[in-house]
Parts: C-alpha cells; sequence; structure tokens
C-alpha cells in the first residue's frame, strides 16, 4: 500500500457544517479569456527558441460552482499546458473566499502545447507579465461564479468518439518507437462522459464534457501560434449547438493519446500523426475538434440507457432534490525511478470530486490511458470520470504494462514500475470515501434526447 501524506480531507465535520443534509441544487459559470496580450514564451514543445507570434483561437478559464446549501464545489478548466502551485495556491484562497474548500476545488489543464508558460514554481523574467495577467483574469472568476447561482437540474451520460489515436508504436521486437507514431493495435479512451446544466424550464446553461487527448494537432507554421487546439474547436461545435450554454472540456488520462490527423504511409516508412492531410494546420485542428464534439452531440442525442440496476431509478430529477457534494484531495508519495527504495521527492496531488452520483477522479501528471480505463473498469457499476492534468505540472505516469515497453513516456518518467497501483488504488480509496457521504438522493439521469 502506498504511503500517504495527507493534505486536504473530506471530514463529517466539514461536508455538514451547515446541515444535516444537502438542500436544492444551484449552479454558476464564469469565464474570462487568457490570452497573452504580447509575445510570451510558450510550454509544450522543447523545440521553440522563440517567444510567440501571434494568436488563432482564443484561451479560456472556466469556472463551474455547484452549491446545495450546504457546500460549494468548484471545477476549473484551463486552456493551458500546466498550470504553477503558486496559481493554484492563489486560485485556492480565491475560491476559499467565497465559500469553497479547498479540498472541493478541481483546477484541470486540457494541456493545449499551444499556450503560454506558466508551469514553474518560481515566475522568471519571461513569464512575469503573463503570470500578472493569468491572475487578474483568473481571481475573480469564482465571486463572479457564484453571483451566477441559479437553480439548476443536471443530467449525465457517457459518449464515445475515436478522434485520438495511441502513438506508442510498438517495433518488431515489441519496444515502442520515440518517434510518438500511430500505433492502432493499442488502446485509446474513447468514453466522452458529458454532464448537463439546465435551467428549471430545461434550458442548457452549461455543458461540461471530457476526453483523453493530447492537444497537440498540427505544428509547421502554428508552431509559435498560440490557442486552445481541438478543445477550443470543440466548444466552439457545442456553442453551436447550444447558444447560451458554456462548454467546459476537461482532459482525460491521455499521456499516451495523440489526435488521429494521420498521414498514411508511403512506402515502408510508418505513418506519422498530426501531418496535414487535406486540410491546412488550422483545418486538421478544427476537424479534430468538431469529431470530438460530434461525439458530444450523438451521446446527447439518442434515447438514454438505463440507470444501474442497483439504484432506483426515477424519469426524472425534480427541482428541489438534493444533490451530494464532496471532494477529497491528497499527496501520495510515489518511489522515484532513480531510487525506488525511497518515495518521490514531490508528492503527487490527486483527487475525487462527488456531483450527486457522478464521481469525477483526477490526477496530477500525464497518466496514460490504460491506468484510467482500469480505473472506470474496476468501478463500472458506478458513475466514474477520470482526469489527468489535474492540479498542477506532473510528468508521465506510465501503466505497469508500458514499463517493458519503452519508449518516451517511460523514458522521461520520474516514478518507479508500479506507479499505476497507487494511483488506481488512490482512485478507488476516494471515491469509496466520498460514497460513504450519508444521504437519500434521486439519481441524475441519463442525458434524454
Amino acid at each position: 500500500m502506498p504511503l500517504m501524506t495527507l493534505l486536504l480531507c473530506l471530514t463529517s465535520a466539514v461536508l455538514f457544517a451547515q446541515t444535516d443534509t444537502p438542500g436544492p441544487l444551484q449552479v454558476g459559470v464564469a469565464s474570462a479569456e487568457i490570452t497573452p496580450q504580447a509575445p510570451v514564451w510558450m510550454r509544450g514543445f522543447a523545440a521553440r527558441k522563440k517567444p510567440s507570434e501571434g494568436t488563432t483561437t482564443p484561451i479560456m478559464a472556466q469556472v463551474v460552482v455547484f452549491d446545495n446549501g450546504q457546500t460549494r464545489l468548484a471545477i476549473v478548466a484551463l486552456d493551458l499546458c500546466a498550470v504553477s502551485y503558486r496559481q493554484l495556491c492563489k486560485m485556492r484562497t480565491a475560491a476559499a473566499a467565497v465559500g469553497i474548500p479547498e479540498q472541493h476545488l478541481m483546477v484541470n489543464c486540457s494541456h493545449s502545447h499551444y499556450g503560454p508558460h506558466l508551469g514553474s514554481s518560481e515566475v522568471s523574467l519571461r513569464d512575469v507579465e503573463y503570470d500578472a495577467l493569468f491572475t487578474d483574469r483568473t481571481r475573480p472568476l469564482f465571486a463572479a461564479a457564484v453571483a451566477d447561482l441559479q437553480p439548476a437540474l443536471l443530467d449525465y451520460t457517457v459518449g464515445k468518439s475515436s478522434m485520438g489515436i495511441n502513438r506508442r508504436q510498438l517495433d518488431d521486437e515489441g519496444l515502442a518507437t520515440r518517434g510518438m507514431r500511430p500505433e492502432p493495435r493499442k488502446q485509446i479512451d474513447p468514453d466522452v462522459p458529458v454532464l448537463r446544466v439546465l435551467t428549471p424550464e430545461g434550458q442548457v446553461r452549461a455543458v461540461i464534457f471530457g476526453y483523453a487527448c493530447h492537444p497537440t494537432t498540427a505544428t509547421g507554421s502554428l508552431f509559435y501560434v498560440h490557442g486552445a487546439d481541438f478543445p477550443g474547436y470543440a466548444r466552439e461545435w457545442m456553442t453551436a449547438v447550444y447558444p447560451d450554454a458554456m462548454p467546459v472540456f476537461l482532459q482525460g488520462c491521455g499521456g499516451d493519446i495523440k489526435p488521429g490527423a494521420v498521414k498514411p504511409s508511403t512506402g515502408t516508412a510508418p505513418g506519422l500523426l498530426n501531418t496535414t492531410v487535406l486540410f491546412d494546420e488550422s483545418g486538421t485542428k478544427a476537424e479534430m475538434g468538431y469529431e470530438l464534439a460530434r461525439g458530444v452531440c450523438r451521446a446527447l442525442g439518442v434515447p438514454a440507457p438505463p440507470v444501474p440496476v442497483d439504484r432506483s431509478p426515477e424519469p426524472e430529477q425534480a427541482l428541489g432534490t438534493p444533490v451530494v457534494l464532496g471532494g477529497i484531495v491528497e499527496l501520495i508519495d510515489i518511489p522515484a525511478k532513480d531510487k525506488p527504495e525511497q518515495f518521490s521527492v514531490t508528492p503527487f496531488h490527486m483527487g475525487a470530486w462527488r456531483i450527486g452520483d457522478v464521481y469525477i477522479f483526477g490526477s496530477q501528471g500525464e497518466v496514460l490511458s490504460a491506468i484510467g480505463l482500469r480505473i472506470k473498469r474496476e468501478l463500472a457499476d458506478m458513475r466514474v470520470w477520470t482526469c489527468g492534468y489535474t492540479h498542477w505540472g506532473g510528468g508521465y505516469v506510465p501503466d505497469d504494462a508500458s514499463y517493458p515497453e519503452g519508449g518516451y513516456e517511460v523514458d522521461v518518467s520520474a516514478f518507479a514500475p508500479g506507479v499505476e497501483e497507487y494511483v488506481v488504488s488512490t482512485a478507488h480509496r476516494q471515491i469509496e470515501h466520498l460514497q460513504t457521504i450519508p444521504v437519500n438522493t434521486t439519481p441524475i439521469p441519463r442525458s434524454s434526447p
């Protein structure tokens, strides 16, 4: 069992500080553009040698606050490769100022490789201007979302998309190449979880959706150009579907997955990822985002599957039905690759959040897809949503099967083999603890047409 350093833990004293049971749900949303106003250094590709040169699509910060009259929970989505720990602490402070406990705050980065650099513990001279802009734009969002709180209903479903492709291509000896080339024989996580926020009259106010895939769709002429990559285009499509709703993207466990824009091989050389086939670079990014959004729309446009048999199915979630909110965030010590007998110098943030009967697990770092899939498989009787790139920074978190194969994700990972079990066991324990919140509530219904 992993040695755990408790950071923040959900307790009965914290959760039930106001009333014995939660009340009717209210939800508020807020967003701000965080696109740099001047050339800045970008994060995501080590080959960059100069600051940015323009913008294609806006870079956004979004906040969704859930309030059940007993406590509040917030989801933050950022169009960044990573957020710094300094900025994470600032967001926790701003959230706490409006009644959102630190353990109820989830901060997820899309991991876009076309955003500004904001991942260092210390602000360098080249980052200081953007660091200030980010603070100024994000700090007011929590208060703005709380001011926007309105009675809300929720529904939930899971769609599918094959937009991504595994990038750990294997050679004839079963070893992973370092070229991040397509490997269709390996798994992806096709799930597209969707949580909708609706008014009592049924108008959609927010669509929170997820997918596990690197936002690294194309380079070429856009190598130094800011943008949200495919998540931004997916949100654009969703805005066309729901003009009055805020679409919010959460990044899954996609450390080994890239967009499936693959140029077929012309001879003996293997295919290339993310090169222009029928579109220019911008068109390729847009098509990947639109394909993901079509997965969201397909999920929302078909008859709802039945609620699991071990739950009491209800045709609708009545307005005023209690919705449970809760969260846990911990620091988990993981053995380091170079000193497996010792634990890592910097413990990993892992957390879980409960919104009704939907459970979101989020780990720091670039968690490979097999780990997210395993968590959901082992908790298949529950509604579990898995995310990487949560909290701040990280590094690669390989599954056990990837270590003998080698390859980039394994080679650069700081963790010793066996890290998969630390992540999976933490997810089990945190989610199972959140299940113990004692309240009689109606399950969130599956989305219906």
